[in-house]
């Protein structure tokens, strides 16, 4: 998740054009992504599908092959029930600012 925050970053800081973000993220993707990015686009080939061609077909893509089912759920759940307990005030508020990003 925090991959994908990043360069969504970078996206908006670049303001990156849309038509080269999948491209871009192609090339980053590493070892098991990469194989996995080019077996999608293998298998669109031979079904006569288009290429994916925006970032946001492309993240849904990613996660839902990367992130598990339960990921979203077990954040809003964290979030949920987040109490400071013993921690400090800074571990609290930290946690309280990043898991809202998570359960997206």
């Amino acid at each position: 998740m925090d991959w994908l925050q990043t360069i969504e970053r970078v996206f908006e800081f670049k303001d990156f054009p849309e038509e080269k973000k999948v491209k871009l993220v192609a090339l980053k993707l590493r070892k098991y992504a990469s194989i996995w990015w080019l077996n999608v686009v293998s298998k669109r080939v031979r079904k006569g599908k288009g290429k994916i061609k925006t970032w946001e077909k492309m993240k849904s893509k990613l996660k839902s092959k990367f992130l598990p089912p339960y990921y979203l759920q077990a954040n809003f759940l964290k979030l949920h029930h987040l109490k400071q307990g013993s921690r400090s005030v800074e571990e609290y508020i930290r946690d309280f600012e990043q898991l809202p990003l998570k359960c997206v």
